[in-house]
């Protein structure tokens, strides 16, 4: 189905296909469930032209030659991000900016007393962990009208396009972004059937997690996960993706949408930057009731009314009768991004509280303690977390020893008091377990400091001395119980509780390996080198 580059507010956002009516955006969720089948003779014949649009694109994922520009710079992805580069800029989104800085600074006020609340080298990124937030939701808006799916990356860095060489991204990042992971989502609504088709260029070198997750409500937790070890791809590296409100069954690639499904998350996790690459992707919708201006305007996303929707026919029917609008005015997908911001204010302190308190007696922990890893479905529910926050002086380190158990991957990355990652590609302030060295125990030993302290494996702050971590473990086995344990120390005490197998590296090993490091981010952009 062809797609508008340019979704001016003056003109349709899509092109129609033969499915679908008119289209434009909104809110904040999507729904569940039943109604597998069509509403009419018409629909019979929508959904026959988009099953065949799918199969039509397999073939041409097919045919596209291996690695020769980024997947992730689709038409609908800078379209996406035009649009929402003009939707940040509006009015409703300026004054809830606003109330978003200020609920930030309480929550972070509040979640860091023991350490007197955010410094001020986090108050100095306060304003960019908004603008993040406001960039996140203006694309989230977009999404939600599920009878015009499209895949759109999000929670990303600010980044630059070939043919785009001056029109900078802003950065989408939000809550705990993962340096590692390529995340991009496709609203969804269980009143209606979806085809995902995609291709991993070299399926020598997949990356080292791929999941398919159905989200749900508007909090986004985790309802189902198609994961890597259960995920059929062909030799050829091409794979199908059906989601619908029937189980499997016994089909594979199949993912079940219950009544309060939003949104389809899809993460690759590149391991190592060097060779892995993302996967491409596309969405098509097969079945469902027409496209409607209660879609558009993010019906289905409305907590009870959207899933009662989904699971009445005759509902769906009704809502169905009013088409949608030719287009959205700025202002309104403005105002609509203004309340996807306005929930964030309680999701940030729910997600720094994440780093600052100890979920089993639910008390605010100390600096510098990191728990064993368990699990939280508001991230990923097949993935374990070990989370916790750092206070740290110029001479001081946080080393932290990791046990992965079998774990296929981890990673420890530094974010802010926001919860947000900074310059990653041109600073280390992560490290994955195929960029660190493991000890000869197959554990593993990182150095969390703001000053250099000539080891391999440091994971640098970033210039900040408090911050949060949040320690994932993924590719996980049957029986796998990572653990980690942290301990302070000043500089002159690393050599005393190193382990005596240590590498160290001089200055010109460490420009190389930020380089190398600088490259393999560049890649995800290919052809265009990131600033």
């Amino acid at each position: 189905m062809p797609r508008a580059t340019k979704p001016d507010d003056e003109a349709p956002d899509r092109p129609r296909g033969p499915e679908d009516t008119p289209a434009a955006v909104a809110l904040a969720g999507v729904a569940r469930r039943e109604i597998g089948h069509d509403n009419d003779t018409a629909s019979h014949a929508r959904t026959a032209t988009a099953a065949t649009t799918a199969t039509a694109k397999v073939a041409a994922v097919t045919a596209q030659p291996a690695g020769a520009t980024s997947p992730l710079g689709t038409p609908d992805q800078l379209a996406a991000e035009k649009l929402a580069k003009r939707v940040v800029n509006t009015l409703p989104v300026a004054l809830v900016k606003l109330a978003l800085r200020a609920g930030f600074l309480s929550a972070a006020k509040q979640q860091f007393d023991k350490v007197g609340g955010p410094d001020q080298g986090n108050l100095d990124r306060l304003d960019a962990a908004v603008n993040a937030y406001a960039m996140a939701s203006a694309f989230q808006q977009q999404l939600l009208n599920s009878a015009e799916p499209t895949v759109v990356m999000q929670v990303a860095p600010p980044h630059t396009w070939s043919d785009q060489p001056g029109e900078a991204v802003p950065a989408s990042r939000i809550l705990y972004d993962n340096p590692d992971t390529i995340y991009r989502f496709m609203g969804v609504n269980g009143a209606s059937k979806y085809v995902i088709t995609g291709r991993f260029a070299d399926p020598a070198h997949v990356p080292a997690d791929t999941t398919f997750s159905v989200l749900t409500g508007l909090t986004g937790d985790t309802a189902a996960v198609l994961t890597k070890d259960n995920f059929t791809v062909n030799p050829d590296g091409t794979f199908t993706v059906t989601a619908d409100s029937t189980p499997a069954n016994g089909r594979v690639n199949h993912l079940q949408l219950p009544a309060d499904a939003t949104l389809i998350a899809t993460r690759n996790t590149l391991s190592d930057w060097g060779t892995e690459v993302p996967m491409s992707l596309d969405i098509t919708r097969v079945g469902g009731p027409p496209n409607s201006l209660f879609s558009q305007l993010g019906g289905f996303a409305i907590p009870r009314i959207g899933p009662a929707v989904v699971r009445n026919p005759v509902l769906t029917k009704l809502v169905s009768l009013i088409p949608p609008l030719p287009s959205v005015p700025p202002v309104l997908r403005g105002a609509v991004t203004a309340v996807i911001m306005a929930l964030g204010i309680q999701r940030e302190a729910t997600y720094i509280a994440v780093a600052t308190t100890d979920p089993a007696t639910g008390q605010r922990q100390e600096p510098n303690v990191l728990r064993n890893p368990t699990r939280n479905a508001e991230f990923l529910a097949t993935q374990l977390q070990s989370a916790g926050y750092f206070q740290l002086a110029d001479d001081q380190a946080l080393v932290l020893t990791i046990n992965p158990d079998g774990a296929g991957y981890f990673v420890v990355p530094v974010t802010d008091d926001w919860t947000v990652t900074k310059d990653y590609w041109n600073e280390q302030t992560s490290l994955n377990i195929s960029q660190a060295t493991p000890n000869g125990d197959g554990t593993y030993t990182i150095v969390v400091s703001p000053t250099d302290p000539g080891v391999a494996n440091w994971v640098s702050t970033g210039g900040l001395h408090q911050g949060t971590l949040s320690i994932r473990f993924q590719v996980l086995q049957d029986g796998t119980s990572p653990t980690v344990r942290s301990q302070l120390v000043t500089l002159g005490e690393l050599g005393d509780v190193l382990p005596p197998d240590t590498t160290y590296v001089s200055a010109a090993d460490r420009a190389a390996q930020l380089a190398a490091r600088k490259n393999g981010f560049d890649n995800r952009f290919a052809p265009y080198p990131q600033p």
